[in-house]
């Protein structure tokens, strides 16, 4: 999955510094791998990156251009951008409804509620991310969350998705870096698994689909501590 681009637009720079140390301490709670945090107090400056932005933390008021003049910009250059408006101006709520915001933050931030939009953000952003598989050799997008285990082979990768399985021809370190870390799992030298395809997990084994697969003595502690964390993350959400 590519990097997660977040941008943060405010004229006032002390609003901008104090969301982004926010943003940071909430994304490494989350386990997130693979983002980076872009500071704007200039939305003419921000006008002329918005193609790379995933997500926009977004000020009302600025005085070189309003907050809802740049959410009409990005819904024509990166109509999938997710808006954010963190702003202090609660009665102009309405008018971010017509940039398609998904959510209103309000001056002081509070991080639950930072934490929160982001949780929000990451969940759709999993469920729409496809990966590029084969089967007999002819391409095809399947989602992410639809993959219950991945099988290692010499140069090569078995996916297994529904009734289905899938090729890829590259190393499953490789394939490893395409996912989502908070929804898979290395078990083992062989095998990565989809935390919401386990059946059962006893005695340092987990069941997916049916069959029982091992997991590595050094890999243990990890795999508990990240199973708790998509139980307490995912479950009821997905």
């Amino acid at each position: 999955m590519k990097d997660l681009t977040i941008a943060i637009c405010d004229d006032q720079g002390v609003f901008t510094d104090i969301l982004g140390d926010m943003l940071e301490k909430v994304l490494t709670d989350l386990h997130v791998i693979g983002w980076k945090i872009k500071k704007y107090t200039s939305p003419m400056l921000l006008v002329k990156e918005l193609k790379e932005i995933e997500v926009l933390f977004l000020d009302i008021e600025m005085p070189e251009m309003d907050g809802i003049e740049v959410g009409k910009r990005i819904m024509e250059d990166n109509p999938d951008c997710n808006i954010i408006m963190a702003t202090s101006r609660i009665d102009r709520v309405k008018e971010a409804f017509h940039i398609r915001a998904m959510r209103f933050l309000t001056k002081p931030f509070e991080e639950d509620e930072v934490k929160e939009a982001m949780m929000t953000i990451l969940d759709r952003r999993t469920s729409h991310h496809q990966i590029e598989v084969y089967k007999d050799r002819v391409k095809i997008n399947i989602k992410e969350k639809d993959i219950a285990l991945i099988r290692a082979y010499n140069g090569y990768v078995e996916i297994y998705a529904g009734n289905e399985v899938f090729r890829k021809d590259v190393s499953i370190i490789k394939f490893e870096e395409e996912i989502d870390s908070r929804i898979f799992f290395r078990i083992n030298r062989q095998y990565l698994i989809n935390f919401g395809y386990i059946e059962k997990y006893d005695n340092n084994k987990v069941m997916v689909c049916g069959k029982s697969y091992n997991i590595a003595r050094k890999k243990q502690k990890e795999f508990i501590q990240q199973y708790i964390d998509f139980d307490l993350r995912f479950r009821g959400t997905r």
